[in-house]
């Protein structure tokens, strides 16, 4: 199926308009034509299409999706495509209305194209007959014993089942000529629209990674749906609210006619909440998803972290090569990512949170933050028990210049591996636990070593990341910059009891509390000076180094304030004790 000609055929045919319930020509609407153009550039390159699909109510993707279905049949011989509905009711009263009105028009005009029967069509080729129908999700969960050619999967979101709409894909031939297209509006990051969350996401990454699901992301805005608008005069007093600030502000744009669509929805059909709004009419991404429950971190820190996302420098692991030694080895699936290699007169810091080590359950996670620039130095993550999450610290504290590395403590993997890491590998630099009484920062040592987490440290965790991630959307000195999508993901599914206790409700916390850790750490004991650092800077350690030096170089105190303990301990030793030995 030609695409081009596809959309040529389809605008001779006719369907039937949503707001006035009379037959129109099936010419596409702003979202349709924009969707069009990306699967074109997708099918030239790659010679078939995947795509997945979040939009905003009623932008018409099930009638393209479906017209193309139909198109799909009737140029190809031995054709099966699917349209898959999460309900019956959607799949007999909406989706199969579109291809039926197509095949019976077809049928009026060239007699014999088409046998329309119910939820059925036939398509008759010489080389054998195509078939278009459509299926409930539970009807065929599994997609066993089907071989397709073309598959819409409607409202994915709310597939039943945890692998839900995924055990479908495999379905579908992979040879050229074939089409796969995920569409829905979002229904939220845990529960059941978690698969597709994470789906999006992978969609996302870029295609070096690792992660990247092969899908082309394609997001569509109610402001792109001409029929999103009112009088303009209902919403003469906008921007009202400070979501009206947001869309009538670039780059949204939006206008007064569309604040006064989105106010009668916003009250009419979403009861005036703001979240509910948001989830089906988002204006971005991002804001589509909604957790359940109060969300940890606001929007606006989350539309931060989703910019600042980038891609890992290196990924691979550190392999023990002797005693004192150990390499970086490079790997396309290793545990350890790396945004930075060690800079020279900069400060890291280590945050870890221990796991048993078994495949089904958490994972061994550590973090490195370069608390001098802000920036997030490294991340490692994997089914490691105690053991092995203390060898990796040590090698990757020793490496990033002695960092200062703080094991959560609550229960006894953490305690485990602090203690290896300890005793084991005598490693110089563990953090020491600061109490209530330390009146300053970086001053005064308890003999108690790591971090409990209990209900008070917990908040004082979010409150010290926050901070951070704030002067950072400042562009203050210092200030953190997430590059991890892991932690972005872990982030947004994040949410507030009570006000105060935060959680993840479903799946991992353990890449989230390991940066905590790692930026409570750099709080408590902050570095001798902060760098403000480019993050453009990163991309080759010849550049990382040559910036990072300038910077240092820049500052005529850097010397005095980063020399050694020793150093400061003469220094500051009375000027007769210092003659008389000589110094």
């Amino acid at each position: 199926m030609n695409l081009a000609r596809a959309e040529l055929l389809l605008s001779k045919l006719s369907i039937k308009d949503r707001e006035r319930n009379v037959s129109v020509p099936f010419l596409l609407n702003p979202n349709q034509r924009k969707t069009m153009e990306i699967l074109k550039r997708q099918q030239l390159t790659e010679g078939y299409v995947r795509t997945v699909v979040v939009k905003a109510r009623r932008v018409g993707m099930s009638s393209l999706f479906d017209g193309l279905a139909f198109c799909h049949c009737l140029a190809r011989a031995q054709a099966h495509a699917e349209i898959v509905a999460h309900e019956m009711k959607t799949s007999e009263l909406g989706l199969f209305r579109v291809p039926h009105d197509l095949a019976e028009e077809m049928e009026s005009r060239f007699e014999g194209t088409a046998d329309v029967r119910v939820k059925r069509i036939y398509f008759h080729h010489e080389a054998g007959d195509s078939l278009l129908d459509i299926a409930t999700a539970g009807s065929i969960a599994g997609g066993r014993g089907l071989t397709l050619t073309f598959a819409h999967l409607s409202e994915a979101a709310q597939y039943p089942g945890a692998d839900s709409f995924l055990s479908l894909l495999p379905a579908v031939s992979k040879a050229p000529d074939t089409v796969i297209a995920v569409e829905s509006t979002a229904f939220g990051k845990t529960g059941p629209g978690q698969t597709f969350y994470e789906f999006w996401n992978s969609a996302n990454l870029s295609r070096k990674n690792p992660k990247w699901n092969g899908y082309i992301p394609i997001f569509l805005s109610w402001l792109d749906d001409p029929a999103c608008v009112r009088d303009a005069e209902e919403a003469s007093d906008a921007p009202a609210t400070d979501l009206e600030r947001e869309l009538m502000a670039r780059p949204f744009n939006a206008n007064r006619s569309q604040i006064a669509w989105m106010r009668r929805v916003f009250e009419g059909e979403c009861n005036g909440e703001e979240p509910k709004f948001l989830q089906e009419y988002p204006h971005t991404a991002d804001v589509a998803f909604v957790a359940t429950g109060d969300p940890a971190f606001p929007r606006d820190e989350m539309t931060y972290a989703e910019s600042s996302r980038r891609d890992p420098l290196r990924i691979g692991h550190l392999r023990r090569t002797g005693a004192t030694r150990f390499e970086f080895v490079p790997s396309r699936n290793g545990p350890l990512w790396l945004w930075e290699e060690p800079l020279p007169k900069c400060h890291y810091y280590i945050g870890a949170d221990a796991a048993a080590g078994y495949e089904t359950g958490d994972f061994g996670c550590y973090a490195i933050l370069n608390g001098t620039t802000g920036n997030q130095a490294g991340r490692y993550m994997e089914h490691s028990n105690p053991e092995e999450l203390a060898d990796q610290c040590d090698m990757a504290g020793r490496w990033f210049n002695d960092a200062m590395v703080n094991i959560e403590l609550t229960g006894n993997l953490g305690r485990w591996a602090q203690k290896l890491l300890r005793d084991r590998h005598v490693y110089p630099n563990i953090y020491r636990w600061k109490g209530k009484d330390d009146k300053l920062s970086g001053k005064g040592r308890s003999d108690a070593a790591g971090w409990e987490t209990n209900q008070a440290t917990r908040g004082l965790m979010r409150d010290a990341f926050r901070e951070k991630l704030r002067a950072g959307m400042k562009n203050i000195p210092g200030g953190l910059k997430i590059y991890d999508e892991e932690l972005i993901r872990q982030m947004s599914i994040a949410t507030l009891r009570q006000g105060l206790k935060w959680e993840v409700e479903r799946g991992h916390d353990d890449c989230l509390v390991a940066w905590m850790l790692a930026v409570v750490t750099c709080a408590q004991y902050p570095p001798p000076n902060i760098l403000s650092f480019k993050a453009n800077t990163l991309e080759t350690p010849e550049r990382k180094i040559d910036s990072v030096q300038s910077a240092l170089n820049a500052q005529p105190n850097w010397s005095r304030a980063l020399k050694s303990d020793l150093d400061y301990i003469f220094r500051s030793t009375p000027k007769r004790v210092r003659t008389a030995v000589g110094l």
